[in-house]
Parts: structure tokens; C-alpha cells; sequence
């Protein structure tokens, strides 16, 4: 009578971890099959990070992310090798406003310089000189 007591609470031990064990797979991702790590997945819409060289222009008194990457005459974006903004950043969402939306007029608070994000030093200098922001000791 003791050995199948024994038994019966071994079983109901063992079908116990196996329903955690299953349960933490669940959870942690074991059993995912997507091709992308589950450390990127969400991430699509976040604002992305400056590289390391835009510091110097967070830090100019007027904030000069526009001239490179906003909608003008010359183009959208105005550089050429720049990164457009969205066009929800635009009044009612239209580039050829030319007119930020007042919500999105302080870059930073959404997009943050990232020390290791580096780019070529030779981008930055055609993108001034493309811009009108070279030599403006602003």
C-alpha cells in the first residue's frame, strides 16, 4: 500500500514539472519560431537613436535637425544622404507644408544620441556644406 502511494505521488510530481517546464518554454520563448530575436520584436516603431556626431548639433541653441532631415525646396529629405522625417511629423501630416507639427519641434525628446552609433566623418561635412550649416559657429 506505501510503495503505491509512493508511486502515485512520484507521478503526480513528475506531471507537475513537466506542466511548469512547459509553462516557462511558454513564457520564455522557447518554443517561438519567428525569425527575429524576441529582443528586437516591438522595437519597429520606436524613434530611432542619433549617431555619436549629431551631439554637437543637439547642443546648438537653435536645433538644426530640419535643415538635414526636413522637407525644403531642394528635396524630402533637403540632404541627400540624410534620413527623411516621417510625414507625421508635418503639419497635417503633408511634407510640402514645409512646417513641422509644434509637437514634434524638440527632436530629443524622442530621439537620443547614441555614443556607438558612429558614421563616417565625410557624411557629416557634405551634409553641412549641402545644408548651409558649415562654419555657422552657431
Amino acid at each position: 500500500m506505501r510503495k503505491k502511494k509512493t508511486n502515485g505521488a512520484l507521478g503526480v510530481a513528475i506531471a507537475f514539472a513537466a506542466a511548469a517546464a512547459l509553462c516557462f518554454c511558454a513564457v520564455s520563448g522557447c518554443a517561438a519560431s519567428s525569425g527575429q530575436s524576441s529582443a528586437a520584436e516591438g522595437t519597429e516603431t520606436m524613434p530611432k537613436l542619433m549617431p555619436a556626431q549629431h551631439q554637437k548639433y543637439v547642443d546648438r541653441p537653435a536645433y538644426k535637425c530640419y535643415r538635414c532631415h526636413g522637407a525644403s525646396e531642394k528635396g524630402n529629405p533637403t540632404v541627400s544622404n540624410a534620413v527623411a522625417m516621417p510625414d507625421g511629423h508635418y503639419v497635417d501630416n503633408d511634407p510640402s507644408t514645409f512646417a513641422l507639427d509644434p509637437l514634434r519641434t524638440e527632436c530629443r525628446s524622442c530621439h537620443a544620441v547614441d555614443p556607438g552609433k558612429k558614421r563616417a566623418p565625410g557624411e557629416f561635412q557634405m551634409a553641412e556644406e549641402e545644408s548651409g550649416q558649415a562654419d555657422r559657429g552657431e
